[in-house]
């Protein structure tokens, strides 16, 4: 609303929440409601509607035809025309969230808190207790997906400049790359910072975050930064990576033999490690002399036999 204050604007979303838990209070299907992001001055401004994880009992879930063969389900909901933005959790897979067996794993919306306003479930109350924190297996976890990622990124930034000249799509890679090497610095901390985790990291690393995102995007783009910008991130995870790609290392001394990367992707399916990303990381491991690569038989369908060969690495005793 036009020249509503920060206190305004809260009073009227808490308003509104409540609203919304009197409302599914009356709903025994309905076991838990969790807000996703506070309320507070700091992060009130750009909010135009609230966010919501809504807990509801097993095998109840009403599916339409717009959800598609999608696990998860979003619906958008209204209180006193405030729009709320909804995921609606089967209890069974909030759990598995919370054991981070689950892609929605808690910690993969670690930059926002969570706050559960309404539960009748006291086993909902006791889970929630447990993950709502940033334990060290969710912070190994974190930094080994922002570390992908930013792998990732710097990869195919670099092969946008060099091979393909590419001043542009170059230069929004390596912004790409400097968000999650941003993360990566608020994670290793273990901080939780709502909103501006890019200007909570160039404080505490300037000198790195200069080079690596302000230069390039406030100087004319050109070759010249835009290489310094990709040798610098690649410096910084010449430093880090060893560590921050832990969980990856660890699983693969722990194998102690040639692993195809459709069984590494297969373990870490139930997080935000994509396959292309953990591909991108052990092409950069095979590139430091870190792991050694070779191939291993494929089947394309059930049926096939081994005619395809797929990537294959190795840690080296």
């Amino acid at each position: 609303m036009a020249n509503e204050t920060a206190a305004e604007k809260i009073t009227r979303f808490a308003s509104a929440l409540d609203q919304l838990i009197g409302r599914v209070s009356e709903d025994r299907y309905v076991l838990a409601v969790v807000l996703v992001g506070s309320l507070t001055p700091e992060t009130i401004w750009d909010r135009e509607s609230l966010t919501l994880w809504i807990i509801e009992a097993d095998g109840v879930s009403r599916r339409l035809r717009s959800d598609g063969q999608d696990e998860r389900i979003f619906r958008i909901l209204v209180e006193d025309n405030l729009n709320i933005h909804a995921e609606v959790i089967p209890r069974s897979r909030f759990k598995q969230m919370v054991e981070g067996s689950s892609r929605t794993a808690f910690s993969c919306n670690l930059f926002a808190k969570r706050k559960l306003v309404y539960c009748d479930d006291p086993s909902i109350e006791s889970w929630f207790k447990q993950a709502n924190t940033l334990a060290k297996k969710d912070q190994e976890r974190e930094l080994l997906t922002f570390s992908t990622w930013t792998i990732h990124a710097h990869r195919h930034a670099r092969l946008r400049l060099t091979v393909q000249g590419d001043l542009e799509l170059a230069r929004q890679e390596v912004i790409w790359a400097a968000h999650s090497v941003a993360h990566t610095e608020i994670i290793r901390g273990g901080k939780i910072c709502e909103h501006g985790v890019i200007y909570k990291a160039i404080d505490a690393r300037p000198d790195l975050f200069q080079v690596i995102y302000l230069d390039v995007i406030s100087k004319r783009k050109s070759k010249g930064v835009l290489t310094k910008a990709l040798d610098t991130i690649d410096g910084y995870l010449d430093e880090t990576a060893e560590d921050f790609l832990k969980p990856l290392l660890s699983y693969l001394k722990k194998q102690n033999r040639l692993v195809p990367l459709s069984e590494i992707s297969d373990h870490f399916a139930f997080s935000q490690v994509y396959p292309r990303h953990i591909e991108s990381a052990c092409e950069w491991l095979e590139r430091k002399g870190r792991l050694e690569k070779l191939s291993a038989p494929f089947k394309l369908t059930k049926r096939s036999h081994d005619h395809l060969e797929e990537p294959a690495y190795l840690l080296p005793e």
